[in-house]
């Protein structure tokens, strides 16, 4: 039995969070991430950020992305998972058995590299 919660019942995180940071916010969050060493790209729209992102993903790549509706409306998950580009990781770990392959599937997901990859 499937049964839907309402998650935002007095609608204090969509106040929140349901709409864009102003421009002062969204670069002081920068600065503070750069200030730690983070390098930040901003895109103007979706289709910039979809092509930044891609721009930094090398072709055979191993790439590991977690759920996120972001890459989803992106079109990013379908371009890693589906295009042939790179190693997607998701869905072959999702393909693993959970009880023999435990340890290969933390490895994978926690430090891929070529190695594990047998490339």
């Amino acid at each position: 039995m499937i049964k839907e919660v309402e998650v935002d019942t007095d609608g204090s995180l969509t106040r929140r969070w349901g709409t864009r940071a102003d421009d002062v916010r969204v670069k002081r969050t920068m600065a503070a991430l750069e200030t730690n060493g983070i390098t930040v790209h901003r895109a103007s729209d979706a289709a910039a950020a979809k092509r930044m992102v891609l721009d930094l993903i090398h072709d055979a790549s191993a790439v590991h992305q977690g759920a996120s509706q972001t890459l989803d409306v992106l079109g990013l998950t379908y371009e890693i998972e589906r295009s042939g580009r790179y190693a997607a990781l998701r869905p072959r770990i999702w393909s693993m058995d959970r009880e023999t392959e435990a340890h290969e599937i933390r490895r994978l997901g926690a430090a891929p590299d070529d190695e594990v990859l047998g490339f």
